[in-house]
């Protein structure tokens, strides 16, 4: 029977549904089979190309903490169960297990003591090497033009500039971050130099060149400038207003804003703007921070057989130029708020039972037994903890702009950077009763800090009337600390200690009873005691370089005094914040230290600043300096710029830098 017309074209729909049906039932089937006969071109979890590429290689720096294996044999039958549990093969922690059973006594009050028989299994201590680098650069060199009626000066002369007062900046250090390898033969001798080199340092002759330089006890304490302060300055209170606007702002916002509906209320959207006219060239933030903590190796009494040594040092160098040339004007009056520089530094040691330990019991007569058995940890070779953080921050921000109000309401932000390096740091370790070292006991930190900031700003044009131009207000602060909790005084070697340290330098595993039960152990029932045989390491050294250019043009183009008639106009050039932020804080034990052979502890502050406020925006003052920072730009960055990437044509043709219209941050 024939079918009428609409229930044929509801068959053929059918049809041509269950068509592609059974097409896609076959495309699924033949993809499966296609993946299983050729299999993926890379497998991400076995088949990556660049897994284990980057690790060092091994045995270059030698830690003294081998890797030793467990048994890899089957547990014999009957052995405990627990046996069965211990991981197999190289493990993640340094360990060694021992064999032959071992019978341990524990006194137990009231029941005499208690025996424990089976293998003897110890952890060794962690040594800790850290090598960090970050760099962040910044080519943020913005152009806006209107009609190209303003005659800029290229930015590459700024950039000049600025690369010749980081090499200053780098002559006016007092020392060079230290550094060893290896190759540079023992970890003691490479330190000695450094020591050497501060005996007598040779300061900086430069005319406008203000340094201090404290050391020993002189260094102890909080100091500004080189003035001893009771406590150190709080850096959201330096920051400057604008800045510091931002800030109250920020914290001022809802925690759950309601989101508008967009009609019973007005959202202006991300592109909304404050009333008035705003041009912001400024208010970049740079900022360099590390903070180094250690809870790490120590004892209440340690004994070397060699020498101990004992240097802490801040190195801070800050460099300003900052002068800006603004129109004269009826009031209000450009506003040329002064800049600060700071060099801020703390050196502090501190006793560790201050920290709060009323939990702990004294010592009382019934507490005055000496220790009925002791274990020794012995390792090979030296036990160290280094790191090594260095932080370099390069940003120029040179901006040429022309100025033209054409709606109610403008905000005109081609500054306002943000740019960061940040690393913090945690090194654990384990605490002993007693520590016996075969070498020397070395403990090094050293901070070193250097701030260039280059602000040369210059507004021309027709300013409108009433405009308020802010301009300088910047922050260039660097704050160091170094912290130790846990005060080393000290003694001299007893003689069984001496004869202590012969003995297990000669192969020995244990030690004699007149050391273990020295009166220093009184109170103790048991003694863990950690043998180096090389030398105990403990550095940290910290690195931190930041460079700022933010040298602004703007131009105010004619004949616009009528559109912004009445309106706020505001101009913001400089308010930037250029910050290196550094904290070494150790964390110990009140120790009595007996050393055999030398001991030198010495503490050092240097800082250093030259602040030129009077130079013309173009820098001519400056212009005879050498110019080696260009190591901190790449080769293509000082080639010649065509002209088509400015569109209209400026006085200028050539530009070092590449325009960074969106304020992407390159690092």
């Amino acid at each position: 029977m024939a079918l009428d017309r609409i229930s044929e074209e509801i068959s053929h729909f059918i049809g041509l549904f269950h068509l592609e049906i059974e097409a896609a039932k076959l495309r699924l089937d033949y993809q499966a089979f296609k993946v299983l006969r050729d299999g993926p071109v890379l497998d991400p979890l076995r088949d990556d190309p660049f897994s284990g590429r980057s690790e060092l290689p091994k045995g270059q720096v030698k830690t003294g903490v081998d890797n030793p294996k467990f048994p890899t044999d089957a547990p014999a039958a009957g052995s405990a169960p627990v046996a069965a549990l211990l991981p197999q093969g190289p493990q993640a922690f340094p360990a060694k297990l021992h064999a032959d059973p071992v019978e341990i006594t524990f006194p137990v009050p009231g029941l005499g003591g208690l025996t424990i028989t089976g293998p003897s299994f110890e952890i060794m201590p962690n040594a800790i090497v850290l090598v960090i680098q970050q760099s962040a650069f910044l080519s943020d060199n913005d152009l806006l033009l209107f009609d190209g009626s303003a005659a800029f000066t290229d930015p590459a002369v700024f950039l000049t500039l600025l690369m010749d007062l980081g090499e200053l900046a780098q002559s006016l250090s007092l020392i060079d971050p230290w550094i060893w390898s290896p190759a540079d033969g023992p970890v003691y001798e490479s330190v000695m130099k450094m020591v050497e080199a501060l005996e007598q340092p040779d300061l900086p002759q430069q005319d406008g060149v203000d340094t201090v330089l404290l050391r020993g006890e002189e260094a102890e304490g909080i100091f500004v400038n080189g003035e001893k302060v009771d406590e150190l300055p709080l850096i959201k209170d330096l920051l400057p207003k604008f800045l510091r606007e931002e800030e109250t702002e920020e914290d001022n916002l809802p925690a759950l804003a309601a989101r508008s509906d967009g009609v019973t209320d007005h959202d202006p959207g991300p592109f909304g703007v404050d009333p008035g006219h705003h041009v912001v060239t400024g208010g970049n933030r740079v900022i360099n921070e590390t903070v180094l903590k250690s809870v790490w190796v120590d004892a209440p009494v340690i004994a070397v057989a060699q020498n101990v040594l004992r240097l802490d040092v801040i190195s801070q160098v800050n460099i300003r130029m900052d002068a800006s040339d603004l129109p004269d004007q009826a009031p209000p009056a450009p506003s040329t708020s002064p800049s600060t520089s700071m060099n801020v530094a703390m050196l502090e040691q501190k006793s560790a039972m201050a920290e709060g330990r009323a939990g702990q019991p004294d010592k009382t007569a019934a507490q005055d037994g000496l220790p009925s058995f002791w274990n020794v940890t012995r390792l090979e070779g030296d036990l160290m903890l280094m790191n090594w953080v260095q932080q370099h921050i390069f940003v120029s921000d040179y901006d040429r702009v022309e100025v033209q109000f054409t709606g109610a309401a403008t905000y005109i932000g081609t500054g306002e950077n943000m740019v960061f390096n940040e690393t913090l740091l945690l090194n654990l370790g384990f605490h002993y009763d007693l520590i016996m070292i075969g070498g020397s006991m070395i403990t090094l930190n050293q901070i070193s800090q250097i701030n260039v900031m280059l602000d040369q700003d210059r507004i021309t044009g027709d300013v409108p009337e009433g405009a308020t131009l802010h301009a300088g207000d910047n922050l260039q602060l660097n704050m160091a600390v170094i912290s130790t909790t846990g005060v080393d005084s000290q003694a001299d070697q007893k003689d069984h200690f001496a004869k202590a340290l012969e003995d297990l330098k000669a192969g020995g595993n244990t030690l004699s009873a007149d050391v273990a039960k020295d009166e220093m152990f009184a109170g103790k029932e048991m003694l863990s005691i950690l043998y180096i045989e090389g030398d105990l390491i403990q550095t940290s050294v910290i690195e931190q370089v930041n460079y700022l250019g933010d040298s602004d043009q703007i131009h105010f183009i004619q004949d616009m005094i009528s559109t912004a008639e009445g309106a706020e106009v505001t101009v913001t050039s400089g308010s930037n914040a250029q910050i290196n932020a550094a904290t070494i804080a150790s964390s110990g034990l009140e120790s009595t230290v007996m050393a055999a052979g030398d001991t030198y502890s010495d503490a050092l502050i240097y800082q250093a600043e030259l602040i030129d406020d009077d130079a013309a925006p173009t820098g001519v003052q400056m212009g005879a300096l050498a110019s080696e920072a260009v190591v901190f730009l790449a080769d293509d960055m000082i080639a010649p710029t065509p002209d088509e990437e400015y569109g209209a044509p400026v006085q200028s043709q050539d530009n070092a830098c590449s325009v960074d219209i969106m304020q992407t941050m390159l690092a």
